[in-house]
């Protein structure tokens, strides 16, 4: 009896949890944990990092360059942490809801659960329209690619800049930055939320000794 139950189970799983249903669901999650950063991004590459273009003043440009590019990497990190957290949070609730038989389907494909390739991930993807701008550009020069990498992507355009368009292709050196800071953000926030649930743990296992 126990054999056909458990062989039941796992044909509604692998029914229910397809690869391809699998992967839309995570995409789902994960672009739910790239708009926040993405938009932070932007806004710190059209305003702050704006100024180090501002060549009267070196002084000027440095400073906006170095504050923007630090405001960046600690709002990754920020966003990083929360979204590890969350992910780790899921974690533990869906292992409690399959312990349970749950049979709702982002439990039983693990959707938007901790791995540490979904930090690196979403730091990666980050980096999508200054990969693309900035690849058409070293192909073709054109005012809106340009225009683009100043304004929307100043946090890998402006480091190089200063060194003349010829070495353009450095830029791709900076991506290393959004994807280390929500990376480390990412572990981190698991780490955090480890020992909230560890302490919620004891809590209940102190609660159960003092009832029994």
């Amino acid at each position: 009896m126990e054999e056909n139950k458990f062989q039941a189970d796992s044909d509604y799983t692998a029914k229910t949890c397809t690869l391809s249903r699998k992967i839309l669901l995570e995409i789902k999650d994960l672009l739910a944990g790239i708009a926040f950063p993405l938009i932070v991004m932007l806004v710190i590459s059209s305003t702050i990092l704006a100024y180090a273009s501002y060549t009267k003043d070196i002084a000027v440009s440095l400073i906006a360059l170095i504050g923007g590019e630090i405001m960046i990497t600690a709002a990754l990190v920020v966003f990083g942490r929360a979204n590890g957290g969350a992910a780790y949070r899921k974690t533990v609730l869906n292992a409690q809801k399959r312990g349970l038989g749950s049979t709702d389907v982002t439990v039983v494909c693990k959707t938007g659960e901790y791995a540490l390739w979904k930090g690196v991930l979403i730091g990666a993807v980050l980096c999508m329209p200054f990969l693309i701008f900035q690849t058409i550009e070293l192909c073709y020069a054109n005012s809106v690619c340009s225009f683009c990498l100043q304004y929307m992507c100043g946090w890998a355009y402006f480091p190089f800049s200063y060194l003349g368009e010829s070495y353009q292709a450095l830029n791709f050196i900076m991506i290393i930055l959004p994807v280390a800071a929500h990376t480390l953000g990412y572990h981190l926030g698991k780490l955090k939320q480890q020992k909230i649930q560890s302490a919620i743990a004891e809590q209940n296992s102190a609660k159960k000794g003092r009832k029994k």
